[in-house]
């Protein structure tokens, strides 16, 4: 027997949740085991001690902060 599918409603960022940055210029702690060693990349952080990987506040989409700005 099947059942109707029906139309996901739209996805909506806002009610995601809390989300965990990396914030370059900030004591940042690990979430995984309160150490504060990063291996910072180009849009990653990943901690040094557990490889716990966090996205950078600055190139993240759903960063608070300025948007970045794209240019060709």
């Amino acid at each position: 027997m099947r059942r109707a599918m029906r139309p996901e409603p739209p996805v909506n960022p806002v009610q995601w949740g809390y989300r965990v940055f990396y914030r370059p210029g900030q004591v940042n702690h690990c979430p995984g085991c309160g150490r504060s060693h990063w291996l910072v990349g180009r849009v990653s952080a990943q901690c040094a001690f557990c490889g716990t990987a966090l996205a950078l506040a600055l190139a993240s989409p759903w960063s608070p902060g300025e948007p970045l700005a794209l240019t060709a």
